[in-house]
């Protein structure tokens, strides 16, 4: 039996499990990323969860005959090099190539969002679609594009990075100094940044009760919370964010006309079916009405397993397409 480790790399937390030939989940763990830390000290944390999940799944660490994972880029899937990220330390960081030293075996690495619409496409809800748009809205924003069974990442291997299109030019600059980014407003850290300029400013809001007093941050479940109480700021904030992603996704069916958009992520599975809704109200106001026709814009249905199972389908695929000898411990691109 090919036992296989699927590892989900976020700038929040970080987690792996172990799958066995039906794709049944062995054994799991998670952490927090920590992201603040240096390189080697978040590739050890890394390490160190895959590793715990391998103990966790009782599998032999020799039993693993690859891993896939999905990570935040920009990215090289076929060596495996993060070339940067938004919120982790990362910068031209071998992190395939080391995971693959360090746990013997060859590696299958994609964008995490790319391996999250993956899984979707594959188990979950863009089952039999041709075309699938994934956007995940958590720490950050990813996105990720499958088209006739396989993950587009166009001439540069980073297709898709919906998150970093400019949707008010004359917005506040991101990590990068460009303005008024869609992450930069709609992820959790920029509603989480949203509510607590508001709250400074003399604004009130239950939801700063719910701010993490050692790291700033609010949980997308505190943020439902909220909502749901019928709190004004976080109201006003959270229908702006669904808005702002309603619109770029217009823009995106206008674009590239995909069958099927699939909403993951944390502030997505945190807000529910309601917040889908309101995104899929805005992109109907974007796209052309015949663009639309027929398009499904739906919730994610292997929630925060997504990522792990996608990235875990693209480290069996590996070796499904090479026999075992010839499997060179290199990257995969999905």
């Amino acid at each position: 039996m090919a036992y296989i480790l699927g590892i989900d790399l976020g700038g929040t937390k970080v987690e792996a499990a172990v799958f066995d030939d039906e794709r049944k989940i062995l054994g799991r763990h998670r952490a927090k990323t920590e992201a603040w830390r240096t390189e080697e000290e978040v590739f050890e944390r890394i390490a160190g969860v895959a590793a715990q999940a391998i103990t966790n799944s009782q599998v032999e660490p020799h039993q693993i005959a690859a891993l896939g994972m999905g990570t935040p880029g920009p990215l090289d899937p076929q060596t495996g090099y993060i070339i940067e990220t938004a919120n982790l330390p990362f910068k031209n960081f071998p992190l395939g190539p080391r995971l693959s030293e360090r746990f013997n075996c060859p590696f299958a690495m994609a964008n995490d969002v790319d391996a999250g619409t993956y899984g979707e496409y594959k188990v979950g809800a863009a089952q039999g679609a041709s075309i699938v748009l994934g956007v995940f809205v958590g720490t950050g924003i990813g996105g990720g594009i499958i088209m006739h069974n396989e993950i587009y990442g166009g001439f540069n291997k980073n297709a898709a990075e919906i998150g970093h299109v400019v949707i008010r030019a004359e917005g506040p600059p991101d990590k990068r100094g460009v303005p008024g980014t869609l992450e930069y407003y709609t992820s959790r850290t920029g509603i989480t940044r949203t509510l607590k300029e508001a709250i400074k400013k003399g604004k009130k809001s239950k939801i700063s009760k719910k701010v993490d007093k050692k790291t700033g941050a609010i949980s997308s479940g505190s943020i439902r919370e909220c909502y749901d109480a019928g709190d004004a700021l976080v109201k006003k904030v959270v229908d702006r964010a669904a808005k702002y992603l309603g619109l770029a996704i217009g823009g995106y069916v206008n674009v590239m006309s995909p069958e099927i958009i699939v909403m993951g992520g944390g502030v997505v599975e945190a807000m529910g079916d309601p917040f889908v809704k309101r995104i899929e109200k805005y992109a109907h106001k974007v796209a052309f009405s015949f663009s639309m026709n027929g398009v499904k814009i739906v919730k994610a249905q292997l929630g925060d397993d997504a990522g792990i199972t996608g990235a875990a389908m693209l480290a069996k695929e590996l070796l499904s397409k090479q026999p075992a000898q010839e499997v060179p411990f290199a990257g995969h691109a999905g």
